[in-house]
């Protein structure tokens, strides 16, 4: 190639267009048997997605019996009245289907994905399976032991221990948010059959039920599945759930897990958050994502590429139905963690007095908006996308309406909300390390007053 044609070529560089139009796929909503159905006919996907949306997320736990919610959806494929574990998993591999079942803040969400022709029988088996549970004893206690197995992993990885030291050092005792939501060693360990079995009887009825269908719909009578589920039913009738969200107040400080001898040091910052109804949250989650939600955002540069602190470093906000947090967190080498400490805070205090720049919005903005429909492409994440319209109780048209708004949101909302949002006064500072090797150095950074925790809590 002559050196004319490789400038033209570089002189002719494509440049992004306007983000293409794009929408949410067409769905139904159903009432059948006094309870919830939503549908979504998505032509020509020879899978389809049937899951049952049901309020008994982990805000529903009782006191001290945090951890009862996952237990019960690990439970539920251990067999039913009528069928032990193996025939069941016989029943679904017939089918092709794939059983998934899982636990939030505000739900568990289980269900199959399968052939599109065997969307009724797969429906059928789900009523079973969440009808007719068996939950014996020996597979509530095999399940438990597992949980309690994947809890001690947990707690050797510093990232994990660090996540739970900050939920539990953020929120007042009485919060639910200061637990984590799979619950804790001792919650899980104290959990008995009984514990699972009330659980389901109390919170997993149709009251607080939603059979959420996506697929190639056209040879499909979505209100035969709907009574599939739900006729005959007379399961709970619970009530919706809240917790408080209340933090401790306090200013900045630093909580020190101490990990003697560990090379490394993993920083947890950040703060309290407001729920997902919050009216800037458009403007709020793209200057979260300029700030540390991309690969180019200002923390992992700052940290990563200019510093040379960290493989990776990111932040954003998660938030629930009745509160959340800020976060923005890495793992660094031992020997530097005061300084990558102190410049990530750095970081936060420049994006809330200073605010995005013009570049950075829209880079984030054509970012956030263009991956919408990656997003949602199949009917796996059409599925979660309407048990999401489910749980926070959004508009038909939310999809559409945030991917507009992401579009239009400006640089005066965008920074008002880093002004608003970013509490760089109050920052809770979890560090997992080394006390003997960084603590001293810690202090010195002026960030706030430091406390050592031992590393198991």
């Amino acid at each position: 190639m002559s050196q004319a044609s490789a400038a033209r070529l570089v002189a002719e560089r494509p440049v992004p267009t306007d983000p293409r139009p794009w929408s949410f796929p067409s769905f139904d909503r159903y009432d059948v048997a006094g309870s919830r159905v939503v549908a979504a006919h998505l032509p020509g996907k020879p899978l389809a997605v049937v899951s049952l949306v049901v309020d008994a997320g982990a805000i529903a736990e009782p006191r001290g019996k945090e951890g009862v919610a996952l237990l019960l959806a690990a439970t539920l494929a251990e067999g039913t009245r009528d069928r032990d574990a193996y025939s069941l998993a016989v029943a679904a591999e017939r089918l092709g289907a794939s059983w998934r079942a899982d636990v939030d803040w505000e739900s568990l969400r289980c269900g199959f994905e399968v052939p599109v022709g065997d969307v009724r029988a797969a429906t059928e088996l789900l009523a079973e399976t969440v009808r007719d549970a068996a939950l014996a004893d020996d597979a509530i206690e095999r399940v438990r032991s597992e949980r309690l197995d994947d809890l001690s992993i947990d707690m050797s990885q510093p990232g994990a221990r660090a996540s739970m030291e900050f939920a539990k050092q953020l929120f007042a005792e009485d919060s639910r948010y200061s637990r984590p939501d799979g619950g804790v060693v001792d919650t899980v360990a104290g959990l008995t059959p009984d514990d699972v079995r009330a659980f389901h009887a109390g919170r997993v009825g149709p009251a607080g039920a939603t059979l959420v269908v996506a697929g190639d719909l056209t040879d499909v009578d979505v209100r035969e599945l709907g009574r599939i589920v739900f006729e005959g039913w007379s399961g709970a009738e619970s009530s919706p759930v809240s917790t408080t969200a209340t933090a401790h107040p306090a200013g900045s400080r630093v909580v020190l897990v101490d990990r003697p001898g560990s090379v490394q040091s993993m920083l947890y910052v950040g703060h309290e958050a407001p729920a997902r109804r919050t009216p800037d949250y458009v403007a709020m989650t793209t200057m979260a994502l300029a700030l540390g939600g991309m690969f180019n955002s200002r923390l992992n540069y700052r940290l990563r590429e200019d510093k040379g602190y960290t493989y990776g470093a990111f932040g954003g906000f998660d938030c629930r139905r009745d509160g959340g947090v800020f976060v923005a967190r890495a793992a660094v080498q031992s020997e530097v963690t005061a300084p990558a400490l102190t410049t990530l805070v750095n970081e936060l205090t420049l994006m809330r007095e200073a605010g995005l720049t013009a570049d950075e919005l829209e880079h984030a903005r054509n970012y956030r908006a263009g991956i919408f429909p990656i997003n949602f492409a199949g009917p796996g994440a059409v599925a979660s996308g309407l048990g999401d319209l489910v749980v926070h109780g959004h508009p038909d048209d939310h999809f559409d309406r945030l991917r507009a708004d992401i579009l239009a949101v400006g640089l005066d909302a965008v920074n008002q909300a880093a002004a608003d949002r970013l509490h760089t006064d109050r920052l809770l500072c979890v560090v997992v390390g080394d006390a003997a090797s960084i603590g001293d150095e810690l202090r010195a950074t002026g960030i706030g007053s430091v406390e050592v925790v031992n590393d198991g809590g």
